[in-house]
């Protein structure tokens, strides 16, 4: 019966129930602005509140005591109380979400009759989001949003103080009006949020940040949020109030500059001496460090690299080099050099279709080039004209032969072991050498006057002029890295590493070196950006084998790649860079070897040599072999290069130290 009471009463006054729903303070939608009050406590935390703040509940349904419940029930007892629905379990037994004991004594009730806002309100809708944010300020900057209306900033040395001030006469803190606070207020959020003073700039304001972008006005937010981590995160600069605690907090001794500044001169050098030794073996200890390095990165080319002993110090060899030819030979009639070509070379890359001239395959050997003690890994021809050709041997000597007259001209003594690989410049007055004992050296090619040397203490594999500046040159090395260096200073400007083995080839293409195309003993290729360290593009397939040799097209469209798997394959040299799968060029050996590759100026043919000593020609259209010749004994055939202005005239170079020309 009692529960019909309580339900006949609540159904008797719906008028009154439908006012005291409209005096409860209704849900809010969350601003980041403002920050509610607590939440309204759970049915348990009612449960402990003592007469007077169950009052304030008398608008939940879930509870209602005594007084707050029908007048005719007289069974009830003082303290007890009277369910009013059937409620859930979960709802008996959810948290508590206010404070277990709100108010024992009486005292906020007493406030609350006082006019005194700081009591704590009930049935208050709680915003977790603009809570965590508002405490989140507070601990950074020191300022919060109060839950309040008006919005009214809380800074940290006016907590619980925001409307008192001292009375100077009577010593005391007293309220201030609510016109001189709401001042206040107003002109900390103008400063705090850099508002605008009139209503037209806020509309201006409004009309300009319409007209940007959704994402033009996120990274607005962000960059004019008080919670931006830059300004204010763990990683922000310290802020005034930090740098002048820190300093309150340092002794004489440190604002003096430290127990040193106390120190005899004496001891202070002796301390000087100490830390310059422990630098110096600091600096030896790398030393030896970076040589077991070495070591272990070059232990597979063990065969091929000089022994390097405990403490020894990387030096080059002297210099030398011999003329062979009579004085007479070294200028002509002219006054000119012997390095410039004759007339018939230079008509022919003058006036005539050098790119694009026809070319025949070679039908035989017509001349052979000897002088190396021992094997000869490359071969270059002169620049244009093709007068001079250029030979690294594995003697440690280079050599410069005249096609015409079929003989040596100038040998260039400078290296201690085997000499890897060899460049002209673009004009073709310097050339550069770089061999197994880890230097790399640029010579006057008239002369045979070093210019310059060149380390990095690891084994240079591959050297190539940037096309644009003969002053600077890069070299792919033993350590996994493609390095630049500037050939006046003799420092390193660049480098690019990426790959994950020694760097076999580098080669530049697009408009004469803006992108650069480099291979590597991880069977990857790799093609950059010039002066940019990050690649541009990853050439790498599970079926790609190693490419130690890459040569370039004449019509710059595509390059070929010696693949280790027996067959040369063939790439875009622009725009995707992809591999040309129908084009193919097997038949030959070359597994273990790096044999280079050669193409007729006109791009009609293409040969390589092989490690049985052969050389095999194809037709670069059908990818047919049109001749195969028994070009060396006693080793591969490692070198081949075709003539720039004669039209069958081919090179070809082996590990018996033979040169021979074909034609």
């Amino acid at each position: 019966m009692d529960l019909l009471n309580g339900y006949n009463s609540s159904d008797s006054e719906p008028e009154e129930s439908a006012s005291k729903q409209a005096d409860a303070p209704s849900a809010k939608f969350a601003d980041r602005r403002y920050l509610n009050a607590a939440p309204t406590p759970s049915i348990l935390a009612s449960v402990k509140a003592n007469n007077a703040l169950d009052r304030i509940h008398a608008n939940s349904t879930a509870l209602a005591l005594k007084n707050g419940g029908s007048s005719s029930n007289t069974n009830t007892n003082k303290g007890e109380m009277m369910l009013m629905n059937n409620p859930l379990k979960s709802q008996l037994l959810q948290p508590v979400q206010g404070p277990a004991i709100l108010d024992p004594n009486g005292i906020q009730a007493t406030k609350k009759k006082r006019g005194d806002e700081s009591h704590i309100k009930a049935n208050v809708v709680f915003d977790h989001t603009s809570f965590e944010e508002q405490r989140n300020a507070f601990q950074r900057s020191g300022q919060a949003r109060a839950p309040d209306q008006h919005g009214s900033l809380v800074d940290r040395g006016t907590y619980g103080h925001t409307r008192r001030r001292r009375n100077e006469e009577t010593g005391k803190f007293e309220m201030i009006p609510e016109a001189q606070f709401q001042a206040e207020v107003k002109a900390k959020r103008k400063a705090w949020e850099n508002e605008p003073d009139s209503n037209e700039n806020d509309q201006v304001q409004e009309v300009n940040r319409s007209k940007l972008t959704k994402r033009q006005r996120k990274e607005k937010e962000l960059l004019q949020d008080s919670d931006d981590e830059i300004n204010y995160g763990i990683w922000g600069p310290p802020t005034e109030e930090i740098l002048d605690r820190q300093k309150d907090q340092m002794t004489d001794m440190e604002r003096a500059g430290g127990i040193e500044s106390s120190l005899p001169e004496a001891i202070i050098a002796e301390r000087a001496a100490l830390a310059e030794r422990d630098r110096q073996r600091g600096i030896e200890s790398e030393a030896r460090e970076n040589q077991d390095f070495d070591k272990l990165v070059e232990r597979k080319m063990s065969h091929l690299l000089p022994p390097r002993l405990d403490g020894e110090e990387a030096k080059a060899i002297e210099p030398s080099t011999t003329f062979h030819a009579s004085k007479d030979e070294e200028y002509n009639y002219k006054g000119e050099s012997w390095i410039v070509p004759n007339t018939d070379f230079k008509e022919g890359a003058d006036f005539g279709d050098v790119d694009h001239h026809k070319c025949y395959v070679p039908k035989k050997c017509v001349a052979k080039f000897t002088g190396h003690n021992k094997g000869v890994h490359r071969i270059r021809l002169f620049p244009r004209t093709g007068h001079l050709l250029l030979s690294a041997g594995l003697d440690g000597k280079c050599k410069v032969w005249s096609v015409a007259e079929k003989k040596v001209m100038r040998t260039y003594i400078g290296h201690s072991a085997g000499v890897r690989d060899v460049q002209f410049n673009n004009d073709g007055t310097k050339f550069l050498s770089c061999s197994f004992d880890r230097f790399i050296r640029l010579w006057n090619t008239e002369t045979g006057a070093v210019e310059g040397t060149y380390t990095n203490r690891r084994v240079p594999y591959v050297v190539k002029f940037y096309p644009r500046d003969d002053s600077i040159f890069v070299a792919g090395c033993s350590d996994n890295k493609i390095v630049a260096y500037d050939s006046a200073s003799g420092e390193i400007v660049q480098e690019y590493n990426h790959h994950l083995a020694p760097v076999n080839t580098i080669t530049f293409v697009e408009d004469h070196g803006i992108k650069m195309i480099t291979s590597s003993d991880d069977k990857k290729v790799l093609v950059w950006e010039w002066d940019i360290g990050v690649p541009i593009k990853y050439i790498s397939d599970p079926t790609m084998h190693s490419m130690p040799v890459i040569t370039l097209h004449p019509s710059l469209s595509f390059f070929a790649g010696q693949s280790l798997d027996n067959q040369i394959v063939v790439y875009q040299a622009k725009d995707r860079f992809a591999q040309q799968r129908k084009k193919r060029f097997s038949g030959h050996q070359v597994s273990g070897y790096a044999c280079d590759i050669a193409i007729s100026p006109d791009g009609q043919f293409i040969c390589s040599g092989d490690g049985n000593g052969k050389l095999t020609v194809w037709e670069w259209k059908r990818s047919k072999i049109l001749q195969k010749y028994k070009a060396h004994d006693k080793g591969p055939s490692v070198g081949c290069v075709w003539h720039p202005t004669l039209p069958s005239t081919l090179f070809t170079c082996g590990w018996d130290g033979v040169i021979k020309m074909w034609e």
